[in-house]
Parts: C-alpha cells; sequence; structure tokens
C-alpha cells in the first residue's frame, strides 16, 4: 500500500541520527537541506560528515550510542548494520511515538526517508513504499533532468499574488492561468 507524502518543517528541530557512515552521510546530506539540529552519534565519523558539520548545525558525539540518545527527539534515524540494535531503536521511538526510520529496515520504520529534489522552494519526495529505493533513486535523477527552468520565478509569481490579492475566485484563475502558461497545458 501506498504511503501518504507528509511535509514536514524540519528547521530547528532536534534529530538525532545514530550511526556516522557512508549511509547516515547520505541522509544527512538530505537533512541539512532543512536546517534542523543533527546529533551524529558513532564510534567512528566518517571524513565527509566532519566536514559537514564544520558549515551546518550538527553536533558530533563520538561513542556508542545508548538507547536514552533517542529521547526527546523530533526524529531518529538508525544507520546501523546491526539489525538487533536498529529494532531497539524502533521499539523506544515507537513507544515514545517519536518517527524514526532504521536504514534499509522498512519494517523497522514509521517513516520512509523518500527520494528529494530539492531546489529552492520546490521539494519533491518519492518513494515506492519500502519496496524499491532504487526506483525511487532513478525516478528522481529522471524528474530532475525535467524541472522547467525558470520554476523558481513561477513559484514566487504566484507567492506575490497570494501575498497581495484578495482571497477568491479571481486571483485563483490568474494564478492557474499563469501555471498553464509556464507549463504550456
Amino acid at each position: 500500500m501506498a504511503l501518504f507524502p507528509m511535509f514536514v518543517d524540519l528547521k530547528d528541530q532536534n534529530i538525532v541520527v545514530i550511526g556516522a557512515g557512508e549511509v547516515a552521510l547520505r541522509k544527512i546530506e538530505q537533512l541539512i537541506k532543512f536546517s534542523p539540529k543533527l546529533t551524529v552519534i558513532a564510534p567512528a565519523i566518517h571524513e565527509e560528515i566532519r566536514i559537514l558539520s564544520q558549515t551546518h548545525a550538527i553536533t558530533l558525539v563520538q561513542r556508542e550510542y545508548v538507547i536514552e540518545d533517542c529521547e526527546n527527539r523530533f526524529l531518529v534515524i538508525g544507520a546501523l548494520d546491526d539489525l538487533s540494535e536498529q529494532e531497539k531503536i524502533y521499539k523506544t521511538c515507537m513507544s515514545a511515538k517519536t518517527p524514526v526510520n532504521c536504514v534499509d529496515s522498512p519494517l523497522l520504520c514509521s517513516f520512509i526517508f523518500p527520494a528529494l529534489i530539492v531546489e529552492g522552494d520546490l521539494c519533491v519526495g518519492i518513494n515506492t513504499s519500502g519496496k524499491a529505493p532504487a526506483v525511487s533513486s532513478a525516478l528522481r535523477q529522471f524528474l530532475s533532468k525535467h524541472i522547467p527552468h525558470g520554476i523558481h520565478d513561477l513559484i514566487e509569481r504566484v507567492h506575490i499574488i497570494r501575498q497581495n490579492e484578495k482571497v477568491g475566485i479571481e486571483r485563483q484563475e490568474k494564478i492557474i492561468g499563469i501555471c498553464r502558461d509556464f507549463f504550456k497545458l
């Protein structure tokens, strides 16, 4: 069954990534686009994560994680190879009603980390309900090549209209017309 796509504001939200290898790096590279307060906990930390921590709100904690590291978090990402540790993280988060994603373990996720296209205020998330992440990734690459030049200008034009004109049919028709013209519909 398909999952409901829900976009949430991660700005300044307290997120922990448990693990700091290659897979964690890929998740962190996506998360930092949304300006959360990230904590990364692992005994060994990938060098590229260290570099990212110099320019983004990332706190590095170089040690084994303890289950209490999952407490009081907006999101938890478990990027560990150890399935039994992922299960502990998942159970802890579920009992606290904290959204959790244990990478490469769809049954240990309360949300799926989508393949993302982020260009300014445009964000497109793609997922296959955890069944085929490679398909999501390939579709992301395909769609990225087909986003029309000038999409940022269109977003700004529509935003200005929405801010400055009275809510109603005329405003909506104007916005629809601009969008149809842009996309040649």
